[in-house]
């Protein structure tokens, strides 16, 4: 009996008739790919784990072209002459050609500027190779003279001239073209026997040489998501500030949804409020929170942990973006994108590090994506040569297998309590209508994470204490407070 009846009879034996139609619908939710985790075993890609294997290369290409070797000392055929004649006693005699190929006269050896009498061809009927009986010399009797194409990047491990492999609407890759490179032969090296075989089949779905992407991206597109200015003027309400205090309360502090929180303004205060009413006031005050966030940020330290978790919207996923910083517990980043690409990496690690000193640099620590070492590389080529770069250290996978995730784990764990804690406060919405309804609310969450939380590392203090709120007692009217200020900038 093979294993997959046995899983069967287990099946069967452990769980209900209810149970496994459970386990089969949601069996059949993976298959169909609506679920991002977990993923099926791909037993091709546990064969062949190279194959379609994109990474980004964490060295970034030299932008100097490299310290040309020290130029040989020139030669002089007369020099050599005399110095043959004097160890020899005699003078060196040109070259007897006994074949029908003759040197043009103005033949020169490119190593000692001999003349052609002492020139003859080295590679017989090809008729294209010198050797100079001077100075034992190799030169090309017609050298090809090749147009020099300006370069911007050279390789980082050999110093080869990158060359422009792709061009792209966002993006230009090069590719370095040296078969000795260092890099390539190491990536050739680490192929298994059933790799190579299958590279001769399919050649470019292997990354085997040293590669960089300069992407192309505008000003408009790093910036962070905000959500819209919503229709409903917060200050021409028909409802108290008090009221409005109490919705953000219920329906972001303690992560309520939108009904509940209207049935608890029903039944407990005797307020009738729609639903709907509390989403629109959420959105209203999520424009302000936003730009109020982005204003109000703490001191920064030399570390930020990141990592992205997704959320539903309109039926599909998209990915919210946190950047923690380690040291005061803040949120310095959030960024809501449909994709987990270079892009949305590069806008939450640049808002992360928009208001670090000119003269510091950030240390970055996320998960294996390489988005993140893509817009590392976008960083910090857009920073000047007189400003330290950015650092990434990726930990890898849930087992500490690496130096680098031993070492850095802690602050990985940081991020994911981040996002269980996010998760908790989206739960309720069930998914989200619209990207701007997902965006609101995690403005809202943000404020209230750095704002209004107290966190049991910092002695139950907020991660950004403000002065205006410390002699309010209420949590209703903490958010009016901020409210006001936002209102008022």
């Amino acid at each position: 009996m093979g294993s997959i009846p046995r899983l069967v009879l287990w099946l069967c034996r452990k769980f209900t008739r209810q149970d496994l139609q459970d386990l089969v619908e949601q069996l059949q939710e993976i298959l169909a790919g609506r679920q991002p985790e977990p993923q099926p075993r791909d037993d091709f890609r546990q064969q062949h784990p190279h194959y379609r294997d994109f990474y980004v290369d964490p060295h970034p290409p030299l932008t100097e072209p490299p310290t040309p070797p020290p130029a040989a000392p020139s030669l002089d055929w007369q020099q050599l002459c005399a110095e043959y004649q004097r160890q020899h006693g005699r003078p060196l005699s040109p070259v007897r050609r006994r074949g029908a190929h003759r040197l043009p006269k103005t033949s020169r050896c490119s190593h000692c500027h001999a003349p052609s009498e002492f020139l003859y061809l080295n590679d017989g009927r090809q008729a294209s190779q010198l050797r100079c009986k001077v100075c034992e010399g190799l030169s090309q009797l017609a050298p090809r003279h090749r147009p020099t194409r300006p370069t911007r990047y050279w390789c980082p491990y050999c110093q080869s001239a990158l060359y422009c492999w792709k061009q792209r609407v966002d993006s230009t890759l090069y590719k370095c073209p040296c078969d000795h490179c260092p890099h390539y032969l190491e990536r050739q090296r680490a192929l298994k026997w059933n790799e190579k075989l299958l590279q001769k089949l399919r050649l470019s779905q292997f990354k085997l040489r040293y590669q960089y992407r300069q992407y192309h991206f505008q000003p408009a597109q790093l910036a962070p998501s905000a959500p819209a200015r919503s229709g409903v003027d917060l200050t021409r309400i028909h409802r108290s500030s008090d009221l409005l205090g109490l919705v953000l309360a219920f329906h972001i502090s303690f992560a309520l949804s939108a009904r509940k929180t209207a049935l608890v303004l029903r039944q407990v205060f005797g307020v009738p409020l729609s639903y709907q009413s509390v989403l629109n006031y959420a959105q209203a005050a999520a424009y302000y929170c936003h730009a109020f966030n982005l204003r109000h940020k703490g001191s920064l330290s030399d570390t930020a942990t990141g990592d992205e978790t997704y959320i539903r919207v309109a039926g599909k996923h998209q990915y919210t973006f946190f950047f923690l910083d380690p040291q005061g517990h803040q949120i310095t980043s959030y960024h809501v994108a449909a994709e987990r690409d270079a892009l949305a990496a590069t806008v939450a690690l640049g808002e992360a590090a928009r208001t670090l000193p000119e003269d510091q640099a950030l240390r970055f620590i996320t998960d294996g994506n390489p988005a993140y070492q893509a817009g590392v590389h976008f960083l910090n080529a857009h920073r000047s040569a007189s400003q330290p770069p950015h650092t990434l250290r990726q930990v890898i996978g849930l087992e500490n297998l690496d130096q680098v995730s031993t070492e850095f784990r802690p602050f990985k764990q940081l991020i994911e309590r981040l996002n269980r804690t996010y998760k908790h406060h989206v739960r309720p919405a069930c998914g989200f209508a619209t990207q701007n309804g997902a965006v609101a609310l995690t403005a809202l969450f943000v404020t209230h994470y750095n704002f209004l939380r107290p966190h049991s590392t910092l002695g139950y203090r907020v991660p950004v204490p403000l002065p205006e709120l410390s002699s309010i007692l209420t949590l209703q009217g903490r958010w009016n407070k901020i409210l006001e200020q936002a209102l008022a900038n």
